[in-house]
């Protein structure tokens, strides 16, 4: 019995060993900062660290793991969306169609303007000139809420947040920029490309560092209905235009204006109008005339996780609800379906909680020891879901290039991870490449807040300092 007690603690030294060593670091971390992380060597499953990992915690784009490994187990490799003109040849009579034509949306989030002037022009090559009905836009592939539970609503005008609609065009964003135009300019000047269906109007002030603090004053912005915008508030002088990037809150307006237009583009007249229309099925019009198809499901992850690219995760979880359960698609059946596709896979994320497949939502809840089961899998079944070659590198590429909390020599390619951020988040889930072998790592660090008065004190922030001295101990333990 002795024996099998000192065994049990010499087993439990090192990691203990290594748990006082990181304690230390706890207190680089602003006062109540909640901290949670686990350190693996999955050679021999062997615990490193570990810190408060099953308290549940905001995981932000960490979520894009779990949404990314479900679509490739259920999805597949050769996935693609699929978006379709759909009408009846023999409809086509004299260099005119009788009757409804349909698009149907699906939700692809690469679909462009350019890729719908291409349909329309592939469908005029058929013999058509004219549509003696209307254009009907289905965008019955998804239902419910176009944002999750849980977004912050001040966020909803950008295009990190652009709705997550089955009909997605340009990535239902829109791009412009503000100017000051000359040195005494007392309003700044708005940019919008003409050929963009919205409204945005402008008045913003030009204002000093110093009026600005005095004035508690910032660049506001108001979303109305039908794609209009309002800016206001001010801005400091700048010599370069200061890069705007408005969601298209109301996608199907802003699809049927652009169909229209680009229908006169290619020269088909359309005598009746463009619709919307949200049954799911089409009896009367069952062939598909055009199609244009996304980049296959591992390209499109490839982005989402280097870029942690939002509006794809949305996507591909609204999409993975529709194939499992064979209904429209949302984010309620999406959270169920990932569950269950991870479950039956042998990932069991328990009392998880998940609202999207962004996480962009304040509402989904995590801990570090469920996304570790999660990095394990992925770690060891990387031969069939090749995900991890899609982490960002540390300064290399995606959102690990320019990341303070991982440049320098010592950790420049040795860090392989996803990040997860939003205010008072700063998480990273991922592999540490050591002279060892490699550390599977989660860190998730919530609550925090630099105090204003600590702004002028240092060029770093504590959670850089924190990271960096976290990702050295791991290398630097793994030497002795």
């Amino acid at each position: 019995m002795f024996k099998r007690i000192l065994c049990f603690a010499l087993f439990l030294l090192p990691v203990n060993l290594l748990a006082d060593q990181w304690s230390a670091l706890h207190a680089l971390l602003p006062k109540g900062t909640q901290l949670s992380y686990l350190v693996l060597d999955p050679a021999n499953n062997q615990l490193l660290a570990e810190s408060n990992a099953e308290i549940l915690r905001t995981p932000a784009s960490l979520q894009k793991l779990l949404t990314a490994t479900a679509a490739k187990l259920y999805l597949g490799e050769n996935f693609r969306y699929q978006t379709t003109l759909e009408g009846n040849k023999s409809h086509i009579k004299n260099n005119h169609y009788q009757g409804d034509i349909r698009l149907r949306f699906v939700g692809d989030p690469t679909l462009s303007r350019a890729d719908i002037k291409e349909m329309l022009t592939s469908f005029k090559a058929l013999g058509v000139k004219q549509i003696r009905g209307d254009l009907l836009i289905n965008a019955a592939h998804f239902s419910g809420y176009q944002w999750s539970d849980g977004q912050a609503w001040n966020d909803l005008g950008v295009c990190y947040t652009s709705p997550s609609n089955a009909i997605i065009v340009n990535r239902n964003c829109v791009l412009g920029n503000l100017s000051v135009v000359s040195a005494d300019a007392k309003k700044a000047r708005l940019f919008i490309p003409s050929y963009e269906p919205v409204e945005i109007s402008s008045n913003v002030d030009v204002v000093t560092s110093a009026q600005r603090d005095e004035q508690f004053c910032a660049l506001k912005m108001t979303r109305n209905s039908d794609n209009r915008y309002h800016l206001w508030g001010c801005m400091v002088p700048r010599n370069r235009p200061f890069g705007l990037a408005f969601s298209v809150n109301d996608p199907f307006a802003y699809a049927s204006q652009i169909i229209e237009s680009e229908l006169k583009n290619v020269g088909i007249k359309l005598t009746g109008k463009v619709k919307i229309e949200q049954i799911k099925t089409a009896k009367k019009v069952s062939q598909v005339l055009v199609k244009y198809q996304s980049p296959e499901l591992g390209k499109l992850l490839e982005i989402m996780l280097k870029d942690s690219d939002n509006l794809i995760a949305d996507s591909l979880f609204k999409t993975l609800g529709a194939a499992y359960f064979q209904q429209d698609g949302n984010f309620l059946n999406g959270a169920k379906a990932l569950k269950l596709i991870l479950q039956e896979n042998g990932v069991d994320l328990e009392n998880a909680y998940l609202a999207d497949g962004s996480g962009l939502s304040r509402h989904n809840l995590m801990s570090a020891k469920l996304f570790m089961t999660v990095l394990k899998y992925v770690y060891q079944n990387d031969a069939k879901l090749n995900l991890l070659d899609s982490f960002s590198i540390a300064g290399v590429d995606g959102t690990l290039h320019y990341h303070k909390g991982v440049a320098g020599p010592l950790l420049k390619g040795n860090i392989v991870a996803k990040t997860g951020s939003m205010k008072g988040v700063a998480n990273l889930l991922g592999i540490v490449k050591t002279a060892r072998g490699e550390r599977l790592f989660a860190l998730i660090i919530n609550g925090y807040n630099w105090p204003e008065t600590d702004l002028t004190k240092a060029t770093k922030s504590p959670v850089v300092i924190f990271e960096h001295a976290f990702f050295e101990t791991i290398i630097k333990s793994s030497r002795k």
